[in-house]
């Protein structure tokens, strides 16, 4: 069942307060983190979160965005935002349109590739947990700082499973206390690189990543 609503609160510093949410759960902390910090804000016109929903390519770049242009998120209009990008899956008045700019203009987001050597931002497809902590690492991270894990990932059974690209990435993620995993019974520690990033397992990872000082 749908837990109660709590009052919305009346301090603009204080977290939204989301009717899919269980304030009672693992999740609840790292959505109450990002939603103080104005980064993820609901569904528009509705109250939910997006508990169990997946995190999209452009969701997250928006969320980074927020945090590292306040002043131009605030005064964003989607209606007038041109999409600058260069590359496919990203368009023209979208609520993630100045966000897909930033980041494919910082390096931080370079798409996906196609077969046929071009780039595709893919702004409404899930966001995989290698594509969101390999963002983190560009993002948070120097080259050197990255490159210095090795992309050792042997404390995981299923390490191997990583993309080459992101080994580095989660590695640096792992050593710095920043990527965990699952502790499954029967197989050991698992961190399922190649998942789609549910929204309160997003809420949770980039909590963890400002309470560290990973981001500012």
């Amino acid at each position: 069942p749908t837990p109660p609503v709590p009052p919305a609160p009346s301090d603009p510093s204080e977290p939204l307060r989301f009717t899919d949410v269980d304030y009672n759960s693992w999740y609840a902390p790292g959505i109450d983190f990002v939603a103080s910090r104005g980064l993820v804000k609901g569904y528009e016109g509705t109250t939910i979160f997006g508990v169990g929903n997946v995190l999209t390519r452009g969701e997250l770049a928006t969320i980074l965005w927020r945090n590292a242009c306040p002043d131009e998120a605030a005064a964003y209009d989607p209606a007038t935002a041109e999409d600058t990008t260069g590359i496919a899956g990203s368009a023209d008045g979208m609520f993630y349109t100045a966000a897909a700019n930033w980041a494919v203009a910082n390096g931080y987001i370079t798409g996906i590739d196609n077969l046929d050597g071009t780039f595709d931002f893919a702004a409404d497809k899930p966001v995989s947990f290698e594509q969101m902590i390999t963002i983190l690492a560009r993002i948070a991270a120097t080259p050197d700082e990255v490159a210095a894990s090795r992309g050792d990932l042997s404390a995981f059974v299923d390490g191997d499973m990583a993309s080459s690209w992101s080994r580095n990435p989660l590695a640096w993620a792992h050593d710095l206390g920043l990527v965990e995993g699952y502790n499954n019974p029967d197989r050991g520690r698992l961190l399922c690189p190649g998942e789609n990033v549910e929204r309160q397992r997003a809420a949770t990872v980039l909590a963890r990543a400002f309470t560290m000082g990973v981001l500012k």
